[in-house]
């Protein structure tokens, strides 16, 4: 990552100056991209999963809300996982908010940015392991086509030529929110998954301000998901419906 000067009013027709930060891309270490464990397949599992599939491959931006084990985050990751794969996209990058669950206090987390934010991103390379061998994952990390992003780092920069994915949007403000999807350069594609109920932060979620501020937006889907889309395993659905209901 680095800071350079550009011309350009950001449009690409080049009539001014500004600064910005962009993700640039490093020197190749050798990677198969095209050669995985098995055959990416993004199988929708009930009308909502249909929508949500669709809603990523047709719009620049799409906000998924929903409980949990209902498939947001994996078909996200997997979509993502297939087009970067297929080199529609140069990078994926993935990112969540480093809140701990529920008041949890992990205390300091040792190593470098990338095993600091390693615990938080462990569901991510869980899919990605479906499919991925760990050298594959490796090198891709290595070569930063494969980036996990702190939200905190991400002022000032630029996404381009990148599959994007905000994981756990309940615990973002709606700041972060603005921050984030401000980023969005050429040739992106950006997915906004979470939760809005099963949030860590006490003010307003960044998740739901988005869906409601946002609603409407040309080339930006909200896909809600229900209950009934978990498929995680039968017991969370009961679990899920106990717990959302008023005492």
């Amino acid at each position: 990552m680095s800071r350079k000067k550009r011309n350009g009013n950001g449009n690409g027709n080049g009539n001014g100056n500004e600064n910005e930060t962009i993700i640039k891309k490093k020197k190749s270490v050798k990677t198969d991209k095209a050669k995985t464990k098995k055959r990416i397949e993004v199988v929708a599992r009930g009308k909502n999963q249909k929508l949500l599939l669709k809603s990523i491959k047709e719009n620049l931006v799409t906000i998924a809300a929903g409980p949990p084990g209902c498939g947001k985050t994996m078909l996200a990751v997997v979509s993502g996982l297939r087009e970067f794969i297929m080199g529609k996209y140069d990078k994926m990058i993935f990112t969540r908010p480093c809140v701990e669950a529920n008041g949890e206090n992990l205390g300091f987390l040792p190593g470098d940015l990338n095993e600091k934010i390693h615990p938080y991103m462990y569901p991510i390379f869980d899919f990605l392991s479906d499919y991925l061998t760990p050298k594959q994952i490796e090198g891709y990390i290595k070569e930063e086509t494969i980036m996990t992003l702190p939200l905190a780092f991400q002022r000032g920069i630029t996404f381009r030529n990148s599959f994007v994915l905000l994981d756990e949007g309940q615990n973002t403000t709606p700041e972060q929110i603005r921050m984030f999807l401000t980023r969005i350069g050429e040739n992106c594609k950006v997915v906004i998954t979470g939760d809005p109920l099963q949030t860590d932060i006490k003010s307003k979620n960044g998740l739901v301000d988005a869906c409601e501020r946002l609603d409407g937006v040309n080339d930006l889907g909200i896909v809600k998901l229900l209950p009934c889309d978990i498929v995680r395993n039968p017991i969370v659905a009961e679990i899920e419906k106990r717990y959302s209901k008023e005492k």
